[in-house]
Formats: structure tokens, C-alpha cells, sequence
């Protein structure tokens, strides 16, 4: 690992976790929420500013990925600190792209802050999508009972990251 890399088991935090999702019916709901939840953690200053950058972002081409998982992500002044927002749907909330979509279970919203170097920014979203692709880190996210049980894992698949 690069560095001064962001780190993401240094920037998830209880308060930007939900393991349930409930009540929530799409996409547009589904990033709206957990923004929200990076609002209150105080990891941005403005909610539309920074949905509007998610957004921006949307347009240019799908985050929803194989294994019912999306990671939507944006990059502005409104983000104070880098921050990771997780969700997680039993049933799957319906992730609608340019090219149909389908149903996201695992959600990963991250807040960049504009001063990120591109190369940072694609650093941190290319270590998340690492970790994803690996099964054990998905099986370990949808068993966790809490928060801690997150972080471990994320933290178990960073480390299994760094060695290889």
C-alpha cells in the first residue's frame, strides 16, 4: 500500500453504519440517507452539495458492482474529512443505473474531499472494490452483529490486502 493511503477501517465509524436499512425504497432514498448519516458524523458540511457531486459522479457511469454490491462515491469542497458510510439490506434495495441496475444488499458511500489527489481518490475506491471481491469479506459483512464486527473485518481485509 501507497504511503499516506486512506485507510478505510480509518474513516468507517458507528455512526456511518446501518445494518438494516429499513424502509428505504431505491437508490435516490438509499445515497440520501447515507449522506445523511455522514452529515450527522460531521464528515460533511452540506448534504445537497455533496449529493449533487454523488450525482455528478452517477452520470458518468455505474457504481453498482457484481455480488449484489455499490459503491457510490463523490468528491467535494462540502466533504470536511474523507468519510465511508455502510449500509447493508437484507432484501436489496434496487441500485437503477444507466444500463438497468439491480439489487444492492452491500453499500459503501464514500465522501473524498476536493483537496484528495486524483490518485488518492482512485486509490482508495480501487482498495474497496479489492476487498469486495473477495468472498470471505462479504460473508464477514453480512453475519456482522455491530459495528465492531465491520471494522474487523474491514480490518482483516486490509491486512490480507497489504500482504499480498
Amino acid at each position: 500500500m501507497a504511503k499516506g493511503s486512506l485507510r478505510i477501517a480509518e474513516v468507517i465509524q458507528p455512526e456511518t453504519v446501518d445494518l438494516e436499512l429499513s424502509g428505504i425504497q431505491d437508490k435516490d432514498e438509499l445515497i440520501r440517507y447515507l449522506i445523511a448519516l455522514l452529515y450527522r458524523a460531521g464528515k460533511i458540511r452540506s448534504e445537497e452539495e455533496f449529493l449533487r457531486a454523488v450525482q455528478e459522479r452517477e452520470a458518468q457511469g455505474p457504481t453498482f458492482m457484481e455480488n449484489f454490491i455499490a459503491i457510490p462515491h463523490g468528491k467535494s469542497e462540502a466533504v470536511l474529512q474523507a468519510g465511508v458510510a455502510f449500509g447493508r439490506s437484507g432484501e436489496g434495495i434496487w441500485y437503477e443505473t444507466q444500463h438497468g441496475g439491480g439489487l444492492a444488499k452491500l453499500i459503501f458511500l464514500l465522501a473524498i474531499p476536493d483537496q484528495m489527489s486524483p490518485d488518492a481518490y482512485i486509490a482508495v475506491l480501487a482498495r474497496l472494490a479489492r476487498l469486495l471481491v473477495h468472498e470471505e469479506f462479504r460473508t464477514e459483512l453480512y453475519a456482522a452483529a455491530a459495528y465492531e464486527d465491520v471494522l474487523e473485518a474491514v480490518r482483516r481485509g486490509e491486512a490480507l490486502l497489504d500482504e499480498r
